[in-house]
């Protein structure tokens, strides 16, 4: 009888001692948590860029700046529900639920099934709340964020084996620091609490006995190499980022993951990535591809994955919902400022599209208290009614001028296009000014009032073409509408309007057009693109003034009624 007791003493030992070392054993951790189609598309390197809900299971750090609602799903068993919803104070409350299920791992003796139900709390902030923060331009920029992730149920099923389950929880601790409008670094600590401290740290199985969650550090970085003004290249409604990250552990090899994520017109996105993982004995790397679209209000995201513990490749789709009422700092989440705002910009002097002929324009108005504001970089000095003023230099043709509304580390972007004409003095308005004062009767005034306003009409197409570059009209000279152009005048400014480089001249175009004359470049390129014809005796005739057809094909070519 003592014989027997003791066999199935150490029979039970080495069960429990089995059981609950099977799920490391098979590579299963089910507290560490890497779901949401978009971080996966690009290779799961996410905790250094952190910018939307799904920060909440890579890095907290970035819950400071996130709302929103994401659902993911492979399918009826790989469910993850997340969302964060901000205070409004630069601070936002973050809820996971995540359902997870992975069928016949290879094991020795069979196949292994695990099935697991977590309930993430999450919090993250910049700490503006604290006054003591609150001047700190550095912790404007510093996101901070912590995880309570439980492990509600745990079951395990192995070939030969009775079911068995498991409970527990641990911590995480997340960073996120944006260093500039361009770049982000973060730093993600997951499961950092020690074993049984406040009774975490492990997971308890039913069977007896326990098991260690293990510790993993996540150091990264992104950077957006192509974006809109403050990127290092700038390219307008375009975006390019790019992710990389290393995870430590003490369990497995350094990680590396590296991906990015490329957008057009801030909608249309497409994303890939290098994605290490560890299963026992070994490292396995894949390249992960995906795609998403955007809306101000919703997105779609889809990724294909490759699962290492059975090498298989997967799909997962989000559905995202971003919610208009839920807004980080409630005072910066406004609409494009129109003349009159009742909110952080109560007022401005700017609107789309302004035309003017000055080199400066007056940029003014009046903001929220507290509120900074920022026109193409410059700080725009505030006097004590929260009235504002700066001046902006302009160049010739379009110009983008670029307001921010800064407040409590939160910022808002508009932009405006003012488009700088050029002045341009027509001879026949001065002639028709003087017409009209020496006027008789009302018949002649008529006549010379239309004759004015259609000379204003293709002054103001004059003007356009000077402002493009396409004729070139010296400040203190008058144009004359009525002058004739001669043919290489005309040649000028079809090659100017086409955009198109000049060609080399290596040898003589024509009998009048030496190889080294002033238009050469430009007579070739209209003549090699059809835009004008040499005369049958080898001649092109610089000098000679434009027919009426010629006249009318320059118009048509440049889109300007004459």
């Amino acid at each position: 009888m003592k014989r027997i007791c003791l066999f199935l003493f150490f029979s039970l030992t080495f069960y429990c001692r089995l059981a609950h070392a099977q799920l490391g054993e098979i590579g299963i951790y089910p507290l560490d948590l890497q779901m949401g189609a978009r971080p996966l598309g690009m290779g799961a390197a996410f905790s250094g860029l952190a910018d939307d809900v799904n920060c909440l299971l890579y890095n907290p750090g970035g819950m400071a700046w996130a709302k929103g609602i994401s659902l993911t799903f492979r399918d009826f068993d790989n469910i993850t529900a997340v969302q964060a919803y901000p205070t409004g104070l630069g601070s936002s409350l973050g809820l996971a639920v995540v359902t997870s299920k992975v069928s016949d791992v290879p094991v020795m003796g069979g196949t292994a099934n695990s099935n697991s139900n977590i309930l993430v709390l999450s919090f993250g902030t910049k700490l503006n709340f604290l006054p003591v923060f609150y001047k700190q331009p550095a912790l404007q920029r510093l996101g901070i964020g912590i995880n309570i992730k439980g492990l509600l149920t745990q079951t395990l099923r192995r070939t030969g084996q009775p079911d068995r389950s498991a409970t527990g929880w641990d911590m995480d601790l997340g960073l996120l620091w944006k260093g500039s409008d361009w770049w982000t670094a973060g730093i993600s600590l997951q499961n950092i609490l020690p074993a049984k401290a406040l009774g975490g740290g492990l997971l308890k199985w039913d069977v007896g006995g326990e098991e260690g969650i293990p510790a993993t550090e996540k150091l990264a970085f992104s950077a957006r190499i192509i974006g809109d003004l403050g990127s290092p290249i700038f390219m307008e409604e375009r975006e390019l980022v790019l992710n990389g990250e290393l995870d430590f552990s003490s369990l497995h090899p350094t990680l590396l993951r590296i991906g990015g994520e490329y957008g057009f017109n801030k909608t249309y996105f497409f994303r890939a990535g290098v994605m290490q993982q560890y299963k026992p004995g070994e490292v396995s790397a894949a390249l992960n591809l995906g795609a998403g679209y955007r809306n101000p209000d919703w997105g779609v995201d889809v990724v294909s994955y490759r699962e290492p513990l059975r090498q298989e490749s997967q799909t997962y789709i989000s559905i995202l919902y971003f919610p208009k009422e839920w807004v980080v700092v409630e005072k910066l989440e406004v609409e494009k400022p129109a003349v009159m705002l009742e909110t952080a910009i109560e007022k401005i002097s700017l609107e789309d599209n302004i035309v003017t002929y000055n080199d400066r324009i007056e940029v003014f108005g009046k903001v929220k208290p507290g509120v900074e504001v920022y026109v193409n970089g410059l700080r725009a000095f505030t006097a004590e009614d929260n009235t504002f003023k700066v001046v902006i230099p302009l160049q010739p043709e379009k110009n983008l001028i670029v307001v921010e509304a800064r407040y409590e580390g939160e910022k808002k972007v508009w932009k405006y296009k003012v488009l700088r004409k050029a002045k341009v003095v027509i001879a026949e308005e001065k002639q028709i000014e003087q017409q009209l004062k020496k006027a008789l009767t009302p018949e002649e005034k008529e006549a010379l009032r239309k004759k004015e306003q259609e000379i204003k009409e293709r002054r103001s197409k004059v003007e356009e073409l000077v402002t493009l570059g396409v004729i070139e009209v010296s400040p203190e000279a008058e144009f004359k509408l009525q002058a004739s152009v001669t043919r290489g005048e005309m040649a000028t400014w079809l090659a100017k309007s086409t955009g198109l480089p000049l060609p080399k001249v290596e040898r003589d175009l024509f009998l009048d057009v030496k190889r080294d004359h002033p238009l050469a470049p430009f007579i070739k390129l209209v003549v090699d693109w059809d835009l004008l014809k040499p005369y049958p005796d080898g001649t092109f005739r610089p000098e000679a003034s434009v027919s009426k057809e010629e006249g009318e094909k320059l118009f048509k070519i440049l889109k300007v009624k004459g």
